[in-house]
This record gives structure tokens, sequence and C-alpha cells, in this order.
């Protein structure tokens, strides 16, 4: 590049701004899931701190969340690092496919000037613009949502070349009245070699803003569906009967089409969650309007900032080759055939575990198909399931069609799974597919058989019951009309039942950690069970194995005469300890540790096994050969404790000062 040339490009500030800004756009698209630790789908109902205090989501921005929280407590800035991705890869194909129609339309138009070919595309072109562009492409989107990124890419490409293709054409009727494509013609050249030697290059340097300019637009039409509720990825809105949103958009990639689509019913309540997305949309349209608008000074002649034809050239190929190559990387990597097998699916599953909550074990995998009769396709649905160490009780990791770029990462249980009896499991020893074959041998077959639309569930889970994991493939009609469930066992080894002692520090000790402070006890409740067979002598109970144990715990500094967070962990079947969160009204604290265990042993002492052995052979609930007997304990803030069996035939007082034991009436 001439001297002349840097110093006129250096004061072109419109292009020194553009390219500097959409290079930072690149490199975001590029290395934004590197630059945030947080993972962009985790969710959180309610924010610790680490001073202590606590915020429900949404949250403005903070020193720990630079651009706050959404309604789903999901941090902004990690997804708008990660969805810069997703955006750019469709803009960038939008965009390809966008310049390619424009480009052909308009040179074949602008070649066969005055020729009824010139007077078709014309028309054609006339039409198309005429049509708004977003209607357009809106209707491009829905007719065609079923090949999700791929449907979006048309419908983006095939709105707004209309008025490329004019500007084109206009440009190569000009070009070819230029003495030098008259001579090269005169010489005897061949119409391919005078587009390719003469017109195309000298179209480029124009071609290069209007690339820029259509960057923006494609961008900002792309935002504008996203407001209207048409995004990538698919999501879940939850509606009332006037068909308005009940519950915040839960999408399944973070997207900022989708990031506005979420976040314009708080435009007014909460503006910073649509504030982010639209701020980051805008100035990414406004980095390239402004390269748009650089490269439009750069290629004019009459204006002083014009750049030699050589050195615009050399600018102009070099940056439609790094968009060409962006296009094509991020449509090989995000457009690509993503099903994912079940060993990948795994691999993935514990990397979102490790990073959402490090430590947490694997409980369950759960594949899920949707029968067609005779025929089971690719699974509808991967799921893992692990123990959280957090505030809730479970982590979710599921692939929706097996689409590693669908990943979900929930805190919920959508397979029954029940986690409060799963004990860790570190490996499989049976695949996942001669598990299903298994079941579909056991008469699985003939359940789905004749019936569209069953689900069928194969659960790879380890039971504390069980030293091996528990294999099971479930049949789930289409409603619930249809023939029942159907839960096929598959090499399931039984065992003793392991019990373990109640561990109350344990439970104190998680508290803190969730809360971050010091906690004080406010309510604690157990429950017994007896399994025995029905008649048989004492009954069977056993008061050392409860089979669930719960604590409440809260803040020792948070105020007891208002909304106030509380903490809840249970010890159920004595495989761990889990935990809920949520806003309750002030709980007075206990002030005293409770042992549970000694309570119940009072009671007993004082008649409550005689009299719970007497109502357990009336009122226990039938089972087979197995009766079922539970009696449900609690502590109270009065210092005394009830322990009561369900048909409430005798209640005890247990006064915690003196350790008397009374039954009331």
């Amino acid at each position: 590049m001439r001297r002349g040339d840097a110093g006129r490009m250096l004061g072109n500030v419109a292009l020194i701004i553009g390219l500097l800004g959409v290079a930072a756009l690149g490199a975001i698209a590029l290395f934004g899931p590197l630059l945030s630790a947080a993972d962009p789908q985790a969710q959180r109902l309610v924010l610790f701190y680490p001073d202590g205090t606590f915020k429900v989501p949404p949250t403005p921005p903070d020193a720990y969340y630079p651009l706050g929280t959404d309604p789903l407590g999901r941090d902004q800035l990690a997804r708008i690092l990660w969805g810069a991705r997703l955006t750019f890869t469709v803009v960038l194909l939008a965009l390809l496919l966008r310049a390619s129609l424009a480009l052909a339309f308009g040179v074949v138009a602008g070649w066969r000037g005055g020729t009824y070919v010139d007077v078709l595309i014309t028309f054609v072109t006339n039409a198309v613009a005429g049509v708004p562009q977003l209607l357009l492409a809106l209707l491009v989107a829905v007719a065609l949502r079923e090949y999700a990124i791929l449907g979006f890419v048309v419908a983006l490409g095939c709105v707004g070349w209309a008025e490329g293709a004019q500007f084109v054409r206009a440009e190569v009727m000009r070009i070819r009245r230029a003495p030098y494509v008259e001579a090269a013609t005169a010489l005897g050249t061949r119409t391919r070699g005078l587009i390719t030697r003469h017109l195309l290059r000298s179209l480029a340097p124009q071609l290069f803003g209007l690339i820029a300019l259509e960057a923006g637009a494609t961008l900002l039409l792309l935002a504008e569906l996203g407001f209207l509720g048409v995004f990538m990825s698919g999501a879940v809105i939850m509606v009332d009967n006037s068909n308005r949103p009940i519950l915040p958009v839960r999408d399944r990639a973070p997207e900022w089409g989708q990031m506005l689509a979420g976040a314009k019913s708080y435009a007014f309540s909460n503006q910073f969650v649509a504030f982010v997305p639209g701020v980051v949309v805008a100035a990414a349209v406004f980095a390239f309007n402004l390269l748009g608008e650089g490269a439009r000074a750069a290629t004019d002649p009459f204006s002083s900032l014009s750049l030699s034809p050589r050195a615009v050239g050399s600018l102009g190929r070099a940056i439609l080759a790094v968009a060409l190559l962006g296009a094509l990387f991020f449509g090989v990597t995000e457009a690509r055939s993503t099903e994912v097998s079940f060993d990948d699916a795994l691999r993935l599953a514990r990397e979102a575990a490790t990073r959402l909550e490090p430590g947490d074990e694997l409980l369950a995998a759960v594949v899920r198909y949707s029968s067609d009769s005779h025929a089971l396709a690719k699974p509808q649905k991967l799921n893992f399931y692990f123990r959280s160490h957090g505030i809730f009780e479970i982590l979710r990791v599921g692939f929706p069609d097996a689409d590693q770029n669908a990943m979900e990462v929930q805190h919920d249980d959508e397979d029954g799974v029940n986690a409060r009896v799963l004990g860790s499991l570190d490996g499989w020893s049976v695949p996942v597919d001669r598990a299903l074959t298994i079941g579909e041998d056991q008469g699985g077959r003939v359940f789905r058989n004749g019936s569209r639309g069953w689900l069928v569930r194969v659960v790879l889970a380890h039971e504390t019951a069980f030293p091996v994991p528990t294999y099971r493939v479930m049949y789930s009609a289409p409603s619930a009309a249809a023939t029942p469930n159907v839960d096929l066992l598959i090499d399931a080894v039984s065992g003793a039942s392991d019990s373990r002692e109640l561990r109350f520090a344990e439970a104190t000790l998680r508290a803190e950690n969730a809360l971050g402070g010091p906690v004080v006890l406010t309510q604690a409740s157990g429950r017994w069970s007896s399994r025995s067979p029905q008649g048989s002598p004492g009954g069977g109970f056993d008061a050392d194995k409860p089979v669930g144990v719960s604590y409440t715990f809260i803040r020792a500094d948070l105020p007891t005469d208002g909304r106030s967070a509380f903490v809840g962990f249970g010890a159920f079947g004595q495989v761990g300890v889990s935990a809920t969160v949520g806003f309750s009204g002030a709980r007075r604290p206990i002030g005293a540790g409770v042992d549970l265990e000694a309570v119940f042993a009072a009671v007993e002492a004082q008649g409550g096994r005689a009299l719970r052995e007497g109502w357990s052979r009336e009122g226990a609930t039938q089972w087979s050969a197995t009766a079922d007997v539970g009696i449900d304990a609690s502590v109270s803030t009065a210092r005394v404790f009830y322990g009561a069996p369900p048909s409430r035939q005798a209640t005890f007082r247990y006064d915690l000062a003196t350790g008397r034991v009374e039954r009331t009436p």
C-alpha cells in the first residue's frame, strides 16, 4: 500500500472504527465461550453473593454479574458471549446467500441490459423489493421452522437481495460502457473473460461496502424476528388463556434474537433485561454500518478519502476472503450434522455438570425414544441426572433430538427417576442398545404395536438397594386412556438395603455452605416406616433406620419479621443430603439442636410401640403381602415434639426442656 493510501485510510475514521468493531465481533464469536466461565443456561432461583446478601432475578448489573441476570437467573454476559457464535453463523451464511443472489441477478440483468432477460429480472427484483423484508422473512422462517438453522438462513437470505441486485445492475451497465471494456470487446475477448477479468474486478470495491451494509441489515432483521418471538433452537413458553406469557422464555441455546424475545415482557418492569441484548445488537449493527460507510468513502473517486484501485482491491479481497472463510467455518461448525452418540453425550453432560456444580455425582441416564409403530428411530432425547451439591436436589443435562447444539441444563426431573433413592453411578456395564433389545424381547414390542406416539424410556441407574446398576425400559402410552405404563426390570440384582445413621452435623455444614454464613435450625422432621409381612409379631419396626429426615435452616443474621430466604435439607432413603430453596414468612429459630432418634425412643418407651402395633395391622396401607406403616415426627417452635400415626389414634407430647413424654387425647 502506498504512503498516500495509508494516510487516507488512517484518515477514514469510519473505516478504521468499523474494521476494529467487526474484528472485535469476530473475536467474540470465535473465543466467546472461552471468555466466560459461567454456564449460559444455568438457572438460579435465588442469587447468593459472597458478601452474604441474596437477590431474586432478574437483577441489574453489579460486580458479580457485569451485565445482570435474566428472569431465570442466567448470566447475561455469558449468554451474550456464548450466543455470538450462533448469531453470526446465521448472519454470515445468510449474507453469503444474499450476496450471491444479488451478484448473480444483477450481473445477468446488467450485462443483458435492454433484453427480455433484463426486463424479467427487473420485474422480479422490483416485486421482491416491494414486500416488507420483516414480513417476508417472518413468513419464510415460520414455513421452514422444521429446518432450524437452515430455515433461518433461507429466511434472512431470500430478503434484501433485490436492492443489492438493482445496485449491481446499475454498476454493471456503467462498467460495460467503460472504454477498457469496449476495447477488450473489440480485441475479441469472450464474454466469460470480460466478466471475470474486467467486470468483477471493477465491481469488487463497490461490493465491499454493499456487503458490510447488508451484514448490519441482516443482523437487525434477525433481532427483529427474535423480538417478534421467532428465533432459533426452539423454546418453551407458557401462556394463559389469553395467549399472554406467564413464565419466562426457556430457550434451548443462547442466541441474541432469543434474548430479545425473552426480554420484551420485562421492557418496562426490568429494563436491563431488554437493554443489554438491545444495546449489543445496536452496537454490532453500528459497527457494520460504519464499515460500509467507510468503504463507500474509500471507493468513491470524488471523495478526499478515496484509495487507489490497487489498495481498494487488496483490502477488499482480504476482507472478503476472511468473511467467506468465517462463514464456511461457522457453517461447518454449526450447520453440520450434530447428532451425538450416547458416549459423547455422557462426556458433554459431565463437562456441563462439572462446569456448573463441580463434584456432582452421576445418578442416572435416560434414553427417550418416540416410537412409531414397530420402528424406533434415533433417540428423542438423552437425559443425564446428577446429584446437585448446591441448593437444588438434582441437575439434569438433556440433549433434545440427540443434538449436541441443543443442550438443556435444568434443575428438574423429567423422567421420574426418584433421585432421592439413587446412588452415584460411575459407569455402565450394559450398553443402552442391549437394554432396549432385552426390553423389546420381554414383551415391550407388544405394548407399542399398533399405537403411534408411545414414549419409550431406557433408564440406567444405580439404586442403593442394588450393588450393580439397574436397567429399566419403560413404555408410556400416548394418553391416560390407553394401556397403563409398563416397566420392565433388566439385569437387576437384589441386595440388602444399606442403612446409615442420621448425621445432623453434615446437614448443618451443608446449610452454612449454601447460605454463606452461620445457620440456625427452624424445623426438623423425621419419618419411620414398617415393612413387614402382615400379622408378624412385633410389626418389624426398627427406630434406628428412619426412611427420611429433613431439616429447615435460616441464616442467623436474616430478619425474622418479614420475607426471608430459607433452605430445607432432607436425607431420604439414607443416600445423602438433598436441598431445596424458597421464600417464606419469618420462622422463629428452635433454639437448640434436636436428637430425633432420642425423642422417638422416649416416645416408644412410653407405650408408643404397643399402640402403633395395634393400629398398624388395622390401618396400614396394604401392598401385596407387605404392610407399610409410617409415623411422622416433627419439632415445633414451641419446643415440643408430636408423634402421631396417619390415623391419629394416639398423640404424644415431648417437652424438650424436661424430656417428659405425655400421651394426649
